[in-house]
């Protein structure tokens, strides 16, 4: 009996150092894959729909590929639909807020940065209503998922001429990495596990 358990609990800490990989690969490719597909959206469908269809095609290929790989740990739909969700509402108003800034102040800010943070913000906030419910001190999910948004689209922003094709799925790989890697911290950590008596 105490083999067993023994067991299972190496298969437990195993799965977990393969979430990261599979976390990060997952997020990478459906950013890109998501983000190439979601251009043409806007080809067929103009103006405030046309933009948020765009932004929702996106963020079901992430929220699908994260799911796959977290649901796991998290159970039922919850993170599919509050990335989804997050990602297409924080996407489209991430998007309007950097234009109406663009309009107001033109370089005085730097647009990309703003978008950024916004969406990783949105984002973040959203799948923090399901994470409060598994793990202690996750609200710094939120701080988390902003900077890793902007830290993807910051480093993609300055290797954009290097980067080519490679660019969305570069900046994927990023936000896949750090937020994986916080992920991986709180699955591990015991004392991150809320008491869900």
């Amino acid at each position: 009996m105490l083999n067993k358990f023994k067991l299972k609990e190496i298969a437990t800490k195993k799965l977990h150092w393969s979430f990261l990989p599979l976390w990060i690969i997952a997020t990478a490719f459906s950013y890109a894959i998501g983000g190439w597909v979601s251009a043409f959206v806007t080809d067929f469908i103009t103006g405030t729909l046309g933009v948020l269809l765009s932004f929702g095609v996106m963020s079901f290929a992430i929220a699908f590929s994260q799911w796959l790989v977290i649901r796991k740990y998290i159970v039922g739909l919850g993170w599919f639909w509050a990335t989804l969700i997050g990602g297409t509402v924080g996407g489209s108003l991430s998007s309007w807020a950097s234009f109406q800034l663009a309009i107001t102040y033109g370089d005085a800010v730097d647009l990309v940065i703003v978008y950024a943070c916004l969406r990783g913000l949105s984002v973040g906030l959203v799948q923090w209503t399901i994470l409060k419910q598994y793990f202690r001190r996750s609200e710094w999910w939120i701080v988390v998922s902003t900077a890793s948004w902007y830290g993807g689209v910051w480093i993609g922003w300055l290797l954009i001429n290097k980067l080519g094709y490679f660019l969305t799925l570069t900046i994927g790989a990023i936000y896949g990495l750090l937020t994986g890697i916080v992920l991986l911290v709180m699955l591990i950590l015991p004392s991150h596990y809320q008491n869900r008596n």
